[in-house]
């Protein structure tokens, strides 16, 4: 009990030092104010300087995604569809969308005000909590895992993408290497069963190539503890239980990737990082480095301990990790081998940035370890003692003092802050979509808002959706967003605005033009509804019905959810009902309850004959892949229970925990 109380007690003041130390008492580490330089939030701030312009992709992305993902849950549906965005893609599927992963849940459940700031705290925790139970399992003393710990959890990468869902997927890592060496130095109950959990907690992260890199690490360190084909087995057998429990993210992901932009490596920009932002291992800032990609601090304390403990490289795992550092700053800085992978493949190395401070904190706690060993003989104890915790407050008052200014601070209350156009918008009870012109409104904001917006980003990109969209204009990409269509590139007589249910288009307010103009150019019929200081208005007077029928009849829209359309019919002939939604694999329709094939392709829209009468249609959401990674992972619970039963039932090593593995080996 009072080892409980005590390690409670160390979380709580750990958690203070985080809190505190990052400014999260001074409101949300969100780049909220990054809205200041965007319409139409921009008249609404009397002060345009963003403190981190950088770190936008929390604004425009991940709050949106988490803010409407509660909502679905809120109203008793899973989050697997975002209408919003790109014209309907899918939300669980796009993976950084991270629902599954526990990191995310304080958003979810709280909401992102309340939720926000905790669910970054949680990253931090696990990931210190984590790199000190694997470090003291190779045997480092408490205060040199407490070293390697903070030199990870607050280095300069984890600590710049602490918003993005790189910094949940990388921290799980080290509890995922302190369960790998549990089992194959002796496979039990709890290793088994924390390994599956571990291997869990890195897939649901969200970040599939960060997946990938920990993938890579793990399973060379495997190879290196080389336990035996058996334990070897066990070690892959309950990381494939990890696997399979994920498989309700993971599958969906997969069907996305099938047909996204990304499997062709479209609108990818290769790059690698220049040698010259190695100088960021010791200074926090470069002039021309990329403020979150460059990020690479470790404190100038660990780096001297981790030379300290690189001298120790006859020591096989020793020698390891530092190939394995060796292999990280490859393919991250200019070299030709970066270069390859950076052109060759459709992963953006220059991320494995963010877990090089697991092999810098191993060796750095190695060093000190060494280092105490030495002096320990000559010096009285209480001055060792008081080293041991100097030097780990060192490190972290080293990096606290480098993370200052990385992030900006929102007051949550900000949060709610709704243009007057905005508003006017919502008003608006009919179904419809919008376009936002030039920079006007930031793909995937409008789903905060609940409207339908034809653009959209994330990582995949529906390729279909994206081929189809070049009908309503030429979109493009400019230095500060992806998918822009500028007023003079939508294209002549706007029949694809009319038929994808466009009804209004939104327009900074400083272009001088409006609808006028726009309606001689192109052939449009625009008429100019709302203007004011934060962005014009324009209402496509031509705009189709969203759903409707080729020949005259009736359409009664009954219900319309994310993931659901009930929509009434009545036709006095044979008919055919158009929904203007772009089609995706996983919606189904049914026609008074008898399922009714649907032969299109991703992104075309919804058609399907109806016969004379009344009729009552259901457009349904329901992905194949969802539904087969939930049978995978009851399978793979049932599978972990049978397999981790008979690790206990076998007698083998039970360990405990929290000891060095070292000290069991000994006490054998």
């Amino acid at each position: 009990m009072k080892r409980l109380v005590a390690a409670t007690a160390a979380l709580l003041l750990l958690g203070a030092l985080f809190w505190f130390g990052l400014g999260m008492h001074r409101g949300l580490l969100l780049s909220n104010d990054v809205k200041s330089m965007s319409w139409p939030w921009a008249p609404s701030y009397s002060r345009p300087q963003v403190a981190a312009p950088a770190l936008s992709d929390a604004v425009w992305h991940f709050v949106p995604w988490l803010t409407f993902a509660r909502s679905e849950l809120a109203a008793g549906r899973l989050p697997l569809w975002n209408p919003h965005q790109d014209g309907g893609v899918p939300l669980l599927g796009n993976a950084q969308s991270a629902f599954g992963t526990p990191l995310s849940w304080p958003s979810l459940l709280l909401g992102v005000p309340a939720g926000w700031n905790l669910s970054l705290l949680l990253r931090l925790l696990l990931a210190f909590c984590g790199a000190s139970l694997w470090l003291r399992d190779v045997g480092r003393s408490g205060s040199a895992a407490a070293l390697g710990g903070l030199a990870f959890a607050l280095s300069g990468p984890f600590v710049a993408w602490l918003e993005h869902l790189i910094s949940a997927t990388a921290a799980p890592a080290p509890l995922l290497f302190f369960f790998l060496r549990r089992v194959a130095v002796g496979p039990a109950f709890g290793a088994g069963a924390g390994l599956a959990a571990a291997t869990y907690l890195v897939l649901a992260g969200g970040h599939p190539e960060t997946q990938l890199m920990v993938a890579l690490l793990a399973g060379a360190y495997l190879a290196l503890l080389a336990p035996g084909w058996r334990r070897a087995a066990t070690a892959i057998a309950m990381a494939a239980v990890g696997a399979a429990l994920a498989a309700p993210l993971l599958m969906p992901f997969l069907e996305y990737y099938r047909v996204s932009e990304a499997r062709l490596g479209i609108d990818r920009e290769a790059f690698v990082l220049p040698v010259a932002d190695l100088l960021r291992f010791i200074k926090p800032s470069r002039e021309g480095s990329n403020v979150i990609e460059g990020a690479a601090t470790v404190s100038v304390t660990a780096l001297l301990l981790a030379a300290a403990g690189a001298t120790r490289a006859r020591e096989r795992e020793t020698r390891f990790w530092l190939f394995a550092a060796g292999c990280l700053l490859l393919v991250t800085y200019e070299n030709p081998i970066a270069r390859l992978l950076s052109e060759k493949t459709p992963i953006y190395w220059t991320r494995a940035l963010i877990l090089l401070p697991l092999p810098l904190g191993y060796l750095a706690a190695q060093g000190w370890d060494w280092i105490r060993a030495a002096v320990s003989r000559r010096a009285a104890p209480g001055n060792v003692r008081l080293a041991g915790v100097a030097l780990p407050l060192l490190v972290a008052a080293e990096l606290l003092g480098a993370a200052r200014g990385v992030h900006g601070s929102t007051d949550p209350a900000e949060l709610a802050r709704t243009p007057p156009i905005l508003a006017r918008l919502k008003s608006d009870r009919d179904i419809f979509r919008i376009l936002p012109l030039h920079t006007f409104l930031p793909p995937n904001t409008a789903t905060e808002h609940g409207l339908d917006d034809v653009r959209g980003y994330d990582a995949l990109a529906p390729r279909g959706w994206r081929i189809r969209r070049e009908e309503i204009g030429r979109f493009v990409n400019v230095p500060t967003q992806r998918g822009v269509l500028e007023p003079w590139d939508i294209a002549p007589g706007g029949r694809a605005l009319d038929f994808w249910n466009v009804k209004y288009l939104l327009l900074h307010p400083q272009f001088a033009f409006g609808a006028e103009a726009i309606n001689a150019r192109k052939g449009l019929d625009l008429v100019e509804v709302y203007s004011g200081p934060d962005g014009k208005l324009l209402l496509n007077r031509r705009a189709l019905a969203r759903a409707r029928l080729a020949r005259p009849g009736r359409v009664d829209v009954r219900e319309r959810a994310a993931t659901r359309w009930i929509i009434e019919v009545e036709t006095a002939t044979e008919n055919e009902l158009t929904v203007a939604n772009p089609f995706f694999p996983g919606w189904l329709a049914r026609l008074d309850r008898r399922p009714v094939d649907l032969a299109a392709a991703p992104g075309d829209a919804i058609r399907l004959r109806v016969p004379r009468g009344r009729h009552r249609v259901a457009l349904l959401y329901r992905p194949a892949s969802f539904r087969s990674g939930l049978l995978l992972a009851g399978l793979g619970l049932v599978v972990g229970v049978i397999f981790l039963t008979r690790l206990r039932q076998s007698g083998e090593v039970h360990a405990d925990l929290t000891a060095p593995v070292e000290a069991r080996e000994g006490s054998g």
